[in-house]
Formats: structure tokens, C-alpha cells, sequence
């Protein structure tokens, strides 16, 4: 018996050797199929292989797969209700080792508590075997339930792959049916089919139209024949309208040319653009049935993981069953030993029947991944076909958007034959008068300053720049402005629309820019009155300085800091020029009450005198000094006012001169120039010194 039973181990070891080289076999094989992504150097050939299958091989390679998947959904949908499944035997069987291990284990408590030692040893044995076989039970029945819910979910994945895939075939099956009714409807297409034969153009197509709509696939074929006349008989582009304005007779005929050719270059671009559509469709379709074939391979992963401990389980449950046996065999009686044999039995059965499972399982694997290496070439080839039939349409469609192009060089050639000699004679006539009204805008502007005008040469010379800025910036405005206008209507654009545009525009900005239209009138008043002119000082408010720039808008001001001010004309109402034909250049000389005034008066003469017979300074000044004599009596000094009559802009120059030589006079002879200074009486003092003495008297 000893003999047997070591016979019996030594057996099983061997079978678990055997089943678990299997096993390691199988994973092996069915790891090597590639999974989702990039596809493999070798897959990528056999797309490249592949990329001419017919569909045909199509066709017959997704009836083939439809139904595979469609026994594979029925038979795990009998086995998930099968009253005989894994699933209701390892539920069943969890069940009995539960309550058999319930009830050994409150029998060994209540011999304890009895203080029974007969048979305890051995029930604690037993509960000990009945663990382990609770024990293996419980994970059979855990895998059980792991196993229904994969088998669920592939149940999911396998009935969305038949819903892509049949959509698939009806797309390559279907077409055949609508073909028949859409040819009574072709008949007005033979008419255009004068316009097809140039069409060997080889452009290729625009993706930008073909990525986001994505048409009904049995429609494209009925879309270019109702499609195409339309581009033929339909009017020439604007482009080309406004390219072919020049004469009547040539003209005609090169736009109804054009519009033919272009009619055609639209019919193929339509034509490209519904197969790079196709294409792209058929194309994510192939990409959809990927995705579910990857998830149906990783539910069959699950499946063949899940067979493979089911095998495991198998074989330690046949393990324990036997040792059940031995010890029921050499202890039980004939029925027992029967019933133990007959569960050792079962136990070899489901341990074939697990190693069978698992060796289904891998073969449904490998199939699954060849099915998939073989749709990874066709969506390989599919991608491929549509990125060509893409790029077919891009060229197609820029071909036809450079047939209407106005600026495409064909185009632009034939405008400038038409256009180009009469443009070219009014810029000419723009600039000719531009240099006309620049030479004689200076003779106009003398003979407008010939009227009253006053002031020197430098006086006159900046009132002409004045002048001759503004006008000819207006005349030269108005020159553009008129040519541009002649240029657009030789260029075929509706002037009288625009003009009725410029009115209504110009009545909206009188209304909402008046302050504007101020400004240009106050500019326009200033420099007619000759107020101020280019290089004058002036004061405008609280802002002083020397005009740098008139405009009819504005003002610009540079004070002594060299900050410039903008004033709108708008904004002057009261200027205070201080250069404005002659200047004066005013001294307040403080003296001290010492001094003789009359001494003081002839010093400054002669001192002023003098200034004047120099030449530099004797051609600023025009008059000679005028004294107005004592002005005031300060708190410390006389003050002796006078005045110096210069030319604009000189009299600050005049001015320093004339305090230098004042102070350099009045130190050689010794007029003071007194500093400030009060005198304070303290009447205090002199009251306590009277009532002092007046102590003394008494």
C-alpha cells in the first residue's frame, strides 16, 4: 500500500511537470502577436505587402470573422446560464466544504467542552484536511466568479467588434444596392461630359475639406454627377471679372475660357475630395475595429489567465482528493472508500478538462492575434491610401483656388495688358503735379505775402515755410486723393458707391468729431491772419514757448526745458506772441538811496550806447535806449526802469549782454547796488533809560 501511494505521488508530480511546460509554453506563443500601437517592422511589411488586397479577401475575411465571433458570443452565453458550468460547480461544491468544515469544527468545540478525548485527534485532523479542501475550494470559487465577469466583459468587447465589423461590410457590400436606382437619375451628366477629358491634370487632393466632413458613404457616388454641371455653367469669378475688364470683344472670351477651365478643375477637385472622404472613413473604421479587437484579445488574456489557475487548482484539488482517498481507503469502509474514489476521479477529469480549456484558449488567442496582425496591415494600407488620396486633394483644390485667384500670375499678366498702360499714366500724372505744385506753391505764397505783410527777410522767410508746408500738404492730398480715385475706377471698382459712402461717413464724423473740424477752421483763420508763424515765442495760457510746427490741427510749442507741447487750434483762445514784428528787452536796475540818480540815468545811456555801436549786437537793436527814469522806491533801492527796442527773438540776447556790462560799469564806478535791509528801532530801551534818568532827577 506504502508502495502504491509513493507510486501514485511520484505520478502526479509528474503530471504537474508536464501541464506546467505546457502552460509556460502557451504564454510564450501567445505573447509573441503584437498589441495595440506602433505597428512592429514586420507587421508594417506585411502591410506594405498587403496594401493591394482586393475586396473580395475583404469581404470573405469579415464573414469569416462575423461568424467566428458570433459562435464565440453564443457558446459563452450558454455556458454563463449553463446549470452544469464551472461557475455553479465550484459554487455548488464551496457550498458542501463550508458546511462540512462548520459542522467538524463545532463537533471538535463540543468534545472540548465535553471533556471528551475519544475521536478528538482525529477530528482535528480531518477539519485539517477539510481547511485545505475548504481552502481550494474558495479559490475555485473566486476564479469562477473572476472567470464569469471577463467572460462578461469579452461578451461587451466581442459584440461591439461584430457591430464595427458588420457596419464594415454593409459599407463594402452596400454601395451595389443604390448603384441601380441612381443611373435613371445620371442622364444630365453625359451632357457636360465634354469637360472631363482634360481632367489628366495629376493634381492630387485637399485635406482640409475631407478631414472634417465625413459624407454618408452610399451618397458620394450619386454627388459628383448632380455636382458637376453646376460648375460649368456657372458664372465667372469675381476674381476674373475684375481681371478682364480692359476690352469688350477678348475680354469675353478669355473669361468664358477661364470659367471653363476652372468648372473643370472644380469637378476633379470635387471628385478627389469624396475619395479622400472614402478613404479617411474606411480608414477609422479599420481603426475602430483595432481598438475592439485589442480589447476582445485582452479579455481573452483574462480568460487564458484565468484558465491557466483554473488548471492549477485543478490539479492540488486531485492531489488532495487522492490523499482523501488513501486515507479513507486504508481506514473507511467499502462505501466510502467508493465515494472517495469516485471524487479522485472527477478530480482527474476536471484537471484534462482544465489543461483542454487552457489549450482552447490559447488557440482562440493566436487566432485573435493573427486576425489582428492581418487588420493592422489592411489599416496600415487604408492610412497610407488615404493620406495619398489627401494630398490628391490638396493639389486639386489649390489648383482650382489659383485658377480663381485675381493675383495668380496668369491673372495678373492679363490685367496688367488691360490696365497696366492707363495706371501707369496717371501715377505719372499724380507725380508730375506734385512737382509742379511744389515749385509753384513758393510764388504763390509771395504773392499772397506781398499784402500787408511786415517784419524782415528771416520774418518773411518763416512765414513762407509756414505757409508753403501747409498748402502743399493740403494740395498734395488732395492730388493723391484724386488719382487714387482714378486708379479705382480703372481697376473696375465702383467709385459712386464709395463717394456715397465717404458722405455719409464724412456727415457722421461732422456731427461726432466737431472739436476736429474746430481745429482745422482755428488753423485755418490763424494762418490767413498771419497770428504767429514757425521760430515765434509765444505764450498760449499757461504754456510758453517757441513754435516749432503749424499744421491746420495744431500748435507745437518747445519751452527752455525742452518739453514740447501740442495745442489743438481748437483749444487757443487767447496768444500772447512776443516776437511778433520787434521785441523789447525790459531792465528794472536797483540802486541804492546813496546814489545819484541823474548819474545813474547817464551811465545806463552810455552804457546802452555803447552796446549799440558794436556791430554784432548793432543790427539787433533797433532804436536806442528809452529811459523812463525812476519807476520805484523799494525797501532798500530806487528802481530805474528802461528799455531797449531789438528785433524778434533777440531781446533775451540783448538783455545779458546789457546786465554784464551794467555790472561791470557799475563796479568801476562805485554805484552800489544795495542788498536788502531794515532797520528796527527797540522803543523798550529807550522808555527804561527816560524813567532811569527821571529816578535820578527826583
Amino acid at each position: 500500500m506504502r508502495v502504491e501511494k509513493d507510486l501514485r505521488s511520484v505520478t502526479s508530480c509528474f503530471l504537474a511537470l508536464i501541464a506546467g511546460a505546457c502552460l509556460f509554453a502557451v504564454d510564450g506563443r501567445a505573447d509573441d502577436g503584437p498589441m495595440a500601437g506602433q505597428p512592429p517592422a514586420e507587421a508594417r511589411k506585411g502591410a506594405e505587402s498587403k496594401s493591394d488586397v482586393s475586396i473580395a479577401e475583404q469581404i470573405t475575411r469579415l464573414q469569416r470573422t462575423i461568424a467566428a465571433d458570433e459562435k464565440q458570443v453564443s457558446e459563452l452565453t450558454t455556458e454563463e446560464n449553463n446549470p452544469e458550468s464551472e461557475f455553479r460547480k465550484a459554487e455548488a461544491e464551496f457550498k458542501a466544504i463550508d458546511e462540512r468544515f462548520n459542522i467538524e469544527k463545532e463537533e471538535i468545540a463540543r468534545k472540548k467542552e465535553a471533556g471528551e478525548e475519544v475521536g478528538l485527534k482525529r477530528l482535528e485532523e480531518a477539519l485539517a484536511e477539510t481547511e485545505k479542501a475548504r481552502k481550494l475550494a474558495r479559490e475555485r470559487f473566486d476564479l469562477a466568479i473572476q472567470t464569469r465577469q471577463t467572460s462578461q466583459e469579452q461578451i461587451k468587447a466581442i459584440e461591439e467588434k461584430l457591430t464595427q465589423n458588420r457596419a464594415a461590410l454593409e459599407r463594402l457590400i452596400g454601395p451595389a444596392t443604390p448603384a441601380a436606382p441612381a443611373t435613371p437619375a445620371a442622364p444630365p451628366a453625359p451632357a457636360e461630359a465634354p469637360m472631363t477629358p482634360p481632367a489628366p491634370v495629376t493634381p492630387a487632393a485637399p485635406a482640409p475639406a475631407a478631414a472634417p466632413p465625413v459624407a454618408t458613404p452610399t451618397a458620394p457616388p450619386a454627388a459628383p454627377a448632380a455636382a458637376a454641371p453646376a460648375p460649368a455653367v456657372a458664372a465667372p469669378m469675381p476674381g476674373t471679372q475684375a481681371t478682364f475688364l480692359g476690352s469688350p470683344t477678348a475680354g469675353d472670351q478669355a473669361r468664358e475660357k477661364a470659367s471653363q477651365e476652372v468648372a473643370r478643375a472644380e469637378q476633379i477637385a470635387q471628385e478627389k475630395q469624396l475619395a479622400a472622404e472614402k478613404a479617411l472613413q474606411t480608414a477609422e473604421s479599420l481603426s475602430g475595429r483595432l481598438k475592439s479587437l485589442d480589447k476582445d484579445i485582452e479579455s481573452q488574456r483574462k480568460q487564458l489567465a484565468d484558465a491557466r489557475r483554473r488548471a492549477e487548482l485543478a490539479a492540488q484539488t486531485r492531489e488532495v482528493r487522492e490523499r482523501e482517498y488513501q486515507k479513507i481507503a486504508e481506514e473507511g469502509g467499502l462505501e466510502e472508500t467508493q465515494a472517495a474514489r469516485t471524487k479522485k476521479e472527477e478530480a482527474s477529469e476536471d484537471v484534462i478538462k482544465s489543461q483542454a480549456t487552457v489549450t482552447a484558449q490559447m488557440e482562440r488567442l493566436q487566432e485573435l492575434q493573427a486576425d489582428r496582425a492581418a487588420l493592422q496591415s489592411e489599416e496600415f494600407a487604408a492610412v497610407s491610401a488615404a493620406k495619398e488620396r489627401q494630398i490628391e486633394s490638396i493639389r486639386a483644390q489649390e489648383k482650382v483656388v489659383s485658377l480663381k485667384n485675381p493675383f495668380a500670375l496668369h491673372n495678373v499678366l492679363q490685367w496688367l495688358l488691360d490696365h497696366g498702360p492707363r495706371l501707369t499714366l496717371i501715377v505719372l500724372a499724380m507725380f508730375v503735379l506734385r512737382v509742379v505744385i511744389k515749385v509753384a506753391m513758393k510764388r504763390v505764397v509771395d504773392i499772397m505775402m506781398q499784402r500787408g505783410f511786415r517784419g524782415t527777410y528771416e520774418e518773411s522767410e518763416d512765414r513762407a515755410k509756414t505757409l508753403v508746408g501747409v498748402f502743399q500738404n493740403a494740395a498734395s492730398t488732395t492730388v493723391v486723393a484724386g488719382g487714387t480715385l482714378m486708379m479705382f475706377e480703372e481697376c473696375g471698382i465702383a467709385v459712386a458707391p464709395l463717394m456715397g459712402g465717404a458722405a455719409v461717413v464724412g456727415l457722421a464724423v461732422a456731427f461726432g468729431a466737431q472739436n476736429l473740424i474746430r481745429d482745422y477752421f482755428y488753423g485755418f483763420v490763424i494762418l490767413l491772419e498771419n497770428q504767429y508763424k514757425i521760430n515765434d515765442v509765444l505764450k498760449i495760457g499757461s504754456v510758453s514757448g517757441q513754435v516749432e510746427r503749424i499744421t491746420l490741427r495744431m500748435t507745437v510749442l518747445r519751452d527752455v526745458e525742452g518739453s514740447v507741447h501740442f495745442i489743438p487750434n481748437g483749444k487757443i483762445e487767447c496768444v500772447t506772441n512776443m516776437t511778433h514784428g520787434w521785441s523789447r528787452a525790459l531792465f528794472e536796475i536797483q540802486v541804492s538811496y546813496d546814489e545819484d540818480t541823474d548819474r545813474v540815468v547817464d551811465t545806463l545811456l552810455a552804457v546802452a550806447k555803447g552796446l549799440r555801436s558794436e556791430p554784432q549786437y548793432g543790427r539787433v537793436i533797433l532804436e536806442d535806449a528809452e529811459m523812463m527814469g525812476v519807476d520805484a522806491f523799494g525797501d532798500s533801492a530806487v528802481t530805474i526802469k528802461f528799455v531797449i527796442k531789438t528785433r524778434p527773438l533777440k531781446q533775451w540776447m540783448v538783455k545779458r549782454e546789457m546786465l554784464r556790462r551794467i555790472k561791470k560799469k557799475f563796479a568801476e564806478l562805485k554805484i552800489e547796488i544795495p542788498y536788502p535791509q531794515r532797520v528796527v528801532h527797540h522803543r523798550g530801551e529807550a522808555v527804561s533809560q527816560a524813567m532811569h534818568e527821571a529816578g535820578k532827577a527826583a
